[in-house]
């Protein structure tokens, strides 16, 4: 037999299906179909797993014949059994959210700090950039780390099967509309408190409360903005799959080293050699330019792929 016939058959044995392989492998569904189709062979860790998940060598796995392996009752899946979260899925966005939500409102939170030290200590003109600084670093360090587990966690699973119930979904939602009226409610009084003292004594203090109201408005809205899309597994899987095809394709990073690099030529050209007006005070405009062609590029190979499939 053939691999994808043994990987059929030890698939199917155990009633499993395509999604809770490809999860327990971390890799996408479409991978898994791939491999039984023969349209493409699985890298040498991911066919160590399967050896490992199905209890044989990786040489039975590949070359032997697995058809008349017997399988406990123990390792077959029950037809109707729901969907359980066994990458961590819920955890890890939870986490994830708290922890962009938090350093987002703490840099915002800075600007409001910085404005109240210079409303109540005029004489030390210092302390509101120090106060930006350590906000700012301390945002960072809870932001940073969040950005690379979750980037951890995304390339480790591609695939996730959606284990949310509809009541649980439900639930999600209203607490993203809660969240989300609250944080623009939080907002809009901010607002009203800065406009109620413009122009009085009190001025600098109620724009203080302003910034700080942005930053519970903010921490609410991202806060419960991301738990609402994470809820929406679909828009998880869909993601990812776009990321691996992106990162697939043969042309993307090449077009995009090209442009960056054409906008680097340009930019320090206007800077060095200059020769108009206000040279020195545009040339650093190469780079967002050059970064927007960039994503233009993306959106047209992108669309070049789906015209050839």
């Amino acid at each position: 037999m053939k691999f994808r016939d043994n990987l059929l058959h030890l698939r199917q044995q155990r009633n499993m299906t395509q999604e809770q392989l490809a999860m327990l492998l971390g890799v996408s569904r479409q991978s898994v179909a791939k491999w039984e189709a023969g349209q493409s062979t699985p890298e040498v860790d991911k066919l160590m797993r399967m050896a490992d998940l199905f209890e044989c060598s990786l040489d039975e796995l590949v070359n032997g014949d697995l058809s008349g392996r017997a399988v406990r009752a123990a390792e077959i899946l029950p037809s109707d059994a729901k969907p359980q979260d066994t990458c961590g899925y819920d955890r890890h966005f939870r986490s994830f959210s708290l922890s962009v939500a938090t350093g987002t409102a703490i840099i915002i939170a800075s600007a409001a700090l910085a404005v109240l030290c210079e409303a109540l200590l005029p004489w030390n003109h210092n302390l509101p950039g120090v106060v930006v600084l350590m906000c700012v670093a301390v945002g960072i360090v809870v932001i940073v780390p969040a950005g690379i587990e979750h980037g951890a966690f995304n390339r480790n699973h591609p695939f996730v099967e959606d284990f949310y119930t509809e009541g649980e979904k439900d639930a999600v939602r209203r607490s993203f509309t809660r969240g989300l009226a609250g944080g623009i409610g939080l907002i809009l009084l901010g607002c009203a408190f800065a406009g109620a003292f413009d122009g009085t004594p009190l001025e600098n203090i109620a724009g203080s409360g302003l910034l700080l109201a942005i930053a519970a408005g903010v921490w609410l809205i991202v806060r419960f903005g991301i738990l609402y899309w994470a809820s929406r597994v679909d828009n998880y899987n869909k993601e990812r799959s776009d990321e691996i095809e992106e990162q697939s394709d043969p042309l993307l990073g090449p077009v995009c080293g090209i442009i960056m690099l054409a906008a680097t030529i340009v930019g320090l050209t206007m800077l060095w050699v200059g020769g108009y007006p206000d040279s020195d005070n545009i040339f650093w405009m190469a780079w967002p330019i050059g970064g927007i062609l960039c994503a233009i590029a993306a959106l047209v190979l992108k669309i070049r792929r789906n015209v050839r499939r």
